[in-house]
């Protein structure tokens, strides 16, 4: 019965590929420990610090680089592939609030645009990002590639629609939108945040809808060349980011 309840266990847990050496290190680095190892047996030496960190690990396996070709969705194969446990999984009803600054992805639908603002977001001081409908699964492996390690480090919310963030208070929006905005500089975001960034193509306008008269709304525009088609989302969710930090910055104490 307690070998039943154990492969139950196994089957219902949350699991992410991590591809390459520095994406499993730094999985590794936060004392997250794989359930699965393929290592390739002719690219990987036996003193790899990926191999020393999982001497006891039931389920390491060496293998060819053929066969880590046919696992892998990477052109070129990695060296080394982990399965993880999935962090979390977090709640946007649980987390603490208001956020110095959360970042929202509405339709954000591809996988490594997800990972590329969660590792923006976790290297210039997010508290969290949280995943509104539509947009891609952070662990995809797409993302947790992009994402490079910073999947284990930011939390990242599921599900969260944009009638749950009127739900809760001490924060305002600030609506990325590719015209008719503010200047970012023109923003103060250093006020408690949650940055909105939603498809290059369907924008924010659903989410919009949902928050006007429910929160203020603040819609921040990056100024551009013209004739310039707008930026995509995850260079515009680094400039916006960086544009916070800056102001931030300005005002800490010497």
């Amino acid at each position: 019965m307690r070998r039943l309840q154990q492969k139950r266990m196994r089957r219902e847990e949350r699991l992410l590929v991590a591809e390459g050496e520095d994406v499993v290190q730094a999985a590794l680095d936060r004392g997250v420990q794989p359930v699965l190892l393929l290592v390739d047996e002719e690219r990987v030496p036996p003193d790899d610090p990926r191999l020393l960190a999982t001497a006891g690990l039931a389920e390491r396996y060496a293998v060819s680089t053929r066969l880590m070709g046919g696992v892998s969705t990477l052109a070129q194969p990695p060296r080394i592939l982990g399965v993880f446990p999935q962090p979390g999984p977090h709640h946007f009803r649980t987390v603490t609030m208001p956020p110095a600054l959360g970042v929202y992805l509405a339709g954000v639908a591809d996988p490594g645009n997800v990972g590329t603002l969660v590792r923006t977001s976790a290297a210039l001081g997010a508290d969290w990002l949280a995943l509104g409908p539509g947009s891609a699964d952070a662990a995809h492996p797409r993302a947790v590639r992009a994402a490079m390690g910073a999947t284990f480090a930011l939390p990242v919310l599921e599900g969260v629609r944009p009638d749950d963030l009127v739900t809760r208070e001490g924060f305002r929006v600030v609506a990325a939108v590719a015209h008719g905005g503010v200047p970012p500089w023109d923003v103060d975001l250093t006020v408690p945040t949650v940055l909105a960034l939603g498809a290059e193509r369907a924008g924010l306008d659903p989410v919009l809808d949902t928050l006007s008269g429910a929160l203020e709304v603040v819609e921040i525009t990056i100024p551009q060349g013209q004739g310039a088609e707008s930026l995509n989302v995850a260079a515009a969710g680094a400039a916006l980011l960086t544009e916070r930090l800056r102001q931030c910055s300005r005002i800490a104490p010497s």
